[in-house]
């Protein structure tokens, strides 16, 4: 159910945590937690030295002086499994982008990491194994000071090098994927020849 994360300093809001009062205090976040059919936790280590886990996505902050969010304002989706896949694509790492938010409004950001899941049994996979389904969740750091955790889909990656910065992927036509497709097939039967060159 955890799975480490690139090191982000960030600020933890005590009324989250802590029975003394308001403010943040510093930390850094280092692993997410995923129960199935919650919302993502962070793992935090605060200043004090104490270690909280499952920290809501809501009090994690890139800055201290970020607007309150409830966690429907940051993630559309909970987690899909138990077993959470964390994963540092180089292509988008530091990419800007525009982060489409559940309340509809757009926000600018940046790339931190991507949480992907596995399914807790092959007997049981949910919807994980439905491709028109199943949604890993982009980390963003939005220009506010808050982190959300976007599907592909509601994110539109700016740059000033091939895309540009007014990117609008909405206008495509784009439609959810929801083939499943196979490499093998019966019409090619390798099953009787011993050639290592078949």
């Amino acid at each position: 159910m955890n799975a480490d994360i690139p090191f982000l300093k960030c600020w933890v809001r005590r009324r989250e945590i802590s029975q003394r009062g308001a403010g943040c205090e510093e930390a850094y976040a280092f692993a997410v937690q995923s129960i199935k059919g919650r919302a993502i936790g962070l793992h935090c280590m605060l200043h004090s030295g104490a270690h909280y886990r499952n920290v809501p996505l809501h009090a994690v902050l890139v800055n201290q002086f970020a607007p309150e969010k409830h966690p429907q304002d940051l993630a559309y989706w909970d987690c899909f499994s138990n077993r959470p896949v964390v994963t540092v694509f180089d292509y988008l790492k530091d990419h800007e982008c525009l982060a489409l938010l559940p309340d509809g409004s757009r926000e600018q950001g940046v790339y931190l990491w991507t949480v992907d899941w596995l399914p807790d049994d092959s007997g049981h996979p949910g919807l994980i194994l439905q491709p028109d389904q199943n949604k890993c969740g982009h980390f963003i750091a939005l220009e506010s000071g808050n982190i959300c955790m976007l599907p592909t889909n509601k994110i539109a990656w700016r740059d000033g090098y091939w895309i540009g910065s007014d990117p609008h992927p909405e206008r495509q036509g784009y439609v959810v994927q929801s083939n499943v497709y196979h490499a093998e097939c019966s019409t090619r039967d390798f099953s009787k020849s011993s050639h290592y060159y078949y």
